[in-house]
């Protein structure tokens, strides 16, 4: 019995040594606004991404936007509302994906994507508490395009629901460990 106490009690306070050291790495993320890329991808599901996604489109910071991860109920001119970027701009550069339903879908749907259109880099706008595990899935499919990290907010500890954020980086854990079994099984 004090075995298993002791073998939970040490994963807990492995956790919890991830759990400090994510919360660090977000705290320090800083976004490259100088290195343009082939493409934007923006991740649907968070507060402001459509809207920091258009901007960056309208900046010229990528030639096309793709926007993953589209509700089916969802229509194209709503979406460019959102987006906010001129007709023009959403008429050519725009592209919509309404396959995916969760990150490791907007990375095959956004891995689909990029090899019809050959890009080589993309710049992926989302949330900054889902990076971290966007980034360990665009990675695993995605191991020789140039990825780009463009997190949405900032961090401010006073704003953070520290709850969602534990239920976050266990969901890394979760991308990590399977990225890792993948590549084994493959290599």
């Amino acid at each position: 019995m004090r075995s298993i106490l002791a073998f939970i009690l040490i994963a807990f306070l492995m956790w919890l040594g991830g759990y400090v050291w994510f919360i660090n790495k977000l705290s320090n993320n800083m976004t490259n606004l100088e290195e343009r890329s082939d493409a934007i991808v923006v991740l649907t599901g968070g507060k402001n991404r459509l809207d920091v996604a258009g901007k960056l489109l309208e900046e010229k910071m990528g030639d096309k936007l793709y926007v993953s991860g589209v509700d089916s109920k969802v229509t194209r001119t709503e979406l460019i509302a959102l987006l906010g970027t001129s007709q023009e701009m959403s008429d050519c550069c725009v592209e919509i994906g309404k396959q995916a339903v969760d990150t490791v879908g907007n990375a095959l749907e956004t891995l689909t994507w990029v090899g019809e259109h050959d890009i080589e880099s993309i710049r992926v706008v989302t949330s900054l508490e889902h990076m971290p595990r966007a980034m360990v899935e665009f990675r695993r499919f995605m191991p020789d395009v140039k990825l780009i990290e463009h997190p949405v907010g900032s961090w401010r500890p006073e704003n953070i629901n520290y709850f969602n954020l534990s239920q976050e980086y266990s969901k890394y854990i979760i991308s990590l460990l399977r990225s890792r079994i993948s590549s084994e099984i493959y290599t």
